[in-house]
């Protein structure tokens, strides 16, 4: 029982997708757009400019937030735009919600921290972050990664923006195509 309550969340979240997957699937003959990846291209094609930032947008709001999985969007974009032009959104989409979650981090981050740990805790969680700091920057090429979590435990510590930004523009870019190519993948079986 403590598994359930302890996961509700996430079973939630899973359910929902397991849900909307099945019904996606079950419709998809009843709309030409579904059954057809042309005309599902054309059909996202018409709302131009809007469909890019609606992606974007929403991997901004997921890192920030982060009530979604973050595989979710990025394997979303692959399916709807492709391998290359959805990772290209997916990356803008990731670059600037980690540096946001970072810069937010980093600015109110402590204060809100001190409130839950003295001066002596806060020191230990930083020598911590420093002693480790390589090995979880390298997380930010695995898509399943909460990188989301690892962006604003950088924005604590005292590693500079231009190293944490240097090093995700180069991770993200196979954490992107890894994801991407699953997305397009995935919409290769469906539209068979």
């Amino acid at each position: 029982m403590s598994f359930l309550r302890k996961h509700k969340y996430d079973l939630v979240i899973a359910l929902t997708l397991l849900v909307f997957a099945v019904l996606f699937v079950a419709i998809k003959d009843n709309f030409g757009f579904l059954s057809d990846r042309r005309m599902f291209e054309d059909f996202v094609g018409t709302f131009g400019i809007l469909g890019p930032l609606a992606v974007i947008f929403s991997i901004v709001l997921e890192v920030i937030i982060a009530p979604i999985p973050g595989f979710v969007p990025a394997v979303s974009a692959g399916f709807i735009f492709g391998p290359f032009e959805g990772a290209v959104y997916t990356y803008i989409g990731n670059m600037l919600g980690s540096v946001l979650v970072f810069l937010i981090s980093r600015h109110l981050g402590k204060t809100i921290l001190m409130r839950f740990v003295d001066e002596d805790g806060l020191e230990k969680y930083g020598a911590i972050i420093a002693k480790r700091e390589n090995i979880l920057l390298f997380l930010y090429i695995f898509p399943f990664v909460p990188t989301d979590i690892i962006s604003g435990a950088f924005g604590l510590s005292a590693i500079s923006l231009k190293k944490f930004f240097s090093f995700i523009s180069v991770a993200f870019l196979i954490h992107v195509l890894i994801s991407n190519y699953f997305g397009d993948y995935l919409a290769r079986l469906y539209f068979r």
